[in-house]
């Protein structure tokens, strides 16, 4: 084979797709592990020419024979002027329109003695939040006398909440990531339910994908997949779409009930997600917890 220039076949990029969803690797974290530019990572997955040596790399580190990834007779290279940048806005919505069934799906509610589930939005109601933990407030002894009344000398007034209470939405669109606490039963599952049916209405986000990870599921999928390679198979196999969603920041990742996972996976559960997390654009992409 001719030149130092190598291209991917057709049947070789779907192969490294899916290694990639297996290592839970996105472009960006491959090109870090290579220490490389993204470029050239995703040279390698449009079939475009990349180094011979960067080529084999790329195929080791995906446990990939290169000879089976390669293209026989490469084309010609593509000229410089073609535009073939990826239009990350049609894909967003693309993905939206195929997952919209699976998210309103999770906007249904089962209620005691009500023979149908009824709609989210029709039971819904705000929810305002404390933006600080009350029992992690530091003062000195001379602020918690002055602020304490003989009623209530011995909790220091401790039991008054004083921060002012913010409407749920606009913490969410404040902070671009967000673990929302609250005990059994105080709505932490539906708000971010209703933010995913709101996001896939339009009517919240409507830029971003709503991703509802349901975490006891996922602590409990046979065969232990990574967190990445569950969302792909909870949205209908959307392999390279999904990843690029991530990989450009377009994703409003909402993961539910890590307080119900056992305590043997919730070590595992925590590290796939700093790794998904670390490995995606993870300023752009928003991820709540609850």
């Amino acid at each position: 084979m001719s030149g130092r220039s190598l291209f991917s076949s057709p049947e070789g990029i779907q192969k490294a797709k899916r290694a990639l969803i297996r290592y839970s690797l996105t472009q960006k974290a491959l090109a870090k592990e290579l220490e490389v530019t993204r470029q050239p990572i995703g040279k390698f997955l449009t079939g475009k020419p990349v180094d011979r040596n960067l080529f084999v790399q790329i195929c080791d580190r995906l446990d990939l024979e290169w000879e089976e990834v390669v293209v026989n007779e490469p084309t010609s290279e593509p000229e410089v002027s073609q535009d073939n940048s990826i239009d990350i806005d049609a894909i967003v919505q693309e993905v939206r329109e195929k997952i919209k069934p699976l998210i309103q799906d999770c906007g249904t509610m089962r209620v005691l003695d009500t023979p149908q589930p009824i709609g989210l939005n029709d039971i819904y109601t705000s929810v305002n939040i404390l933006e600080k933990i009350t029992g992690q407030r530091r003062l000195r002894i001379d602020e918690l006398l002055e602020q304490s009344s003989s009623q209530d000398f011995d909790l220091f007034g401790l039991n008054r909440i004083t921060e002012k209470r913010v409407p749920g939405l606009q913490v969410v669109e404040k902070h671009s990531k967000l673990m929302i606490l609250g005990k059994p039963g105080a709505g932490k599952t539906t708000f971010l339910k209703y933010l995913a049916i709101q996001c896939i209405g339009g009517e919240f986000q409507a830029e971003r994908v709503p991703i509802f990870v349901t975490l006891k599921n996922f602590a409990e999928a046979a065969n232990k997949p990574g967190l990445l390679q569950h969302i792909t198979e909870e949205t209908r196999n959307l392999i390279s779409s999904i990843q690029d969603v991530l990989s450009y920041g377009k994703a409003l990742v909402l993961l539910d009930g890590l307080d119900e996972v056992r305590e043997e996976d919730s070590n595992r559960i925590l590290r796939d997600f700093h790794k998904i997390n670390y490995s995606t654009n993870s300023n752009d992409n928003h991820f709540k917890g609850g």
